[in-house]
């Protein structure tokens, strides 16, 4: 029952999403490319780190460090008036329930996605993550980032859901995380 987002919004998160993707893209490429060179801690089989109870201990760690990673990435893209006014700023231009669409959450600066995705690769240095798990994580990291940026209220605590998001657009400091509100 809201205001739905004009065409011209629409249209200025699909441009500019689509323009960026080419870069941001660059990152999931790379990861590949540190996966394949053996410089990752990232294996192929739950037996190399010694069966699931490790598999799940690890990934447990690992989204800790990651989502650790992206509030203090997204934090700083907020608190430095550089990287605020000339990185992150464009995508906060969609601080309206009229202008949150799901085309919103990757319509950014590439830099910018590139910077807040970064710690889903860094962490691969630290800590053993299976390639699918890492694979699957990437790509819903990306499903995650559409759900937040529809503008729908809903209660999800402690998970981070639009209602928490869409207060961080309008409001610019709160809820810097990705998955969970701390």
């Amino acid at each position: 029952g809201r205001p739905l987002p004009t065409t011209e919004t629409l249209i200025d998160q699909m441009s500019l999403a689509q323009a960026s993707l080419f870069v941001y893209a660059a990152l999931p490429i790379l990861s590949e490319f540190l996966i394949e060179s053996g410089w990752t801690h990232t294996y192929f089989y739950i037996s190399d780190i010694g069966g699931w109870a490790w598999y799940a201990g690890f990934l447990a760690l690992y989204i800790t460090l990651v989502e650790i990673g992206v509030y203090w990435m997204h934090r700083t893209l907020h608190t430095n008036k550089f990287l605020y006014k000339y990185v992150h700023g464009l995508h906060h231009k969609y601080n309206k329930l009229t202008t949150l669409t799901p085309w919103a959450s990757i319509a950014f600066n590439p830099l910018d996605g590139i910077l807040q995705a970064s710690p889903y690769v860094i962490c691969l240095f630290l800590v053993p993550v299976h390639y699918f798990t890492h694979i699957f994580l990437l790509f819903f990291s990306g499903v995650w980032a559409t759900n937040i940026h529809d503008a729908m209220w809903g209660d999800s605590e402690p998970i981070m859901g639009s209602k928490y998001h869409t207060l961080h657009h309008t409001h610019y400091l709160y809820n810097y995380g990705q998955f969970f509100i701390f």
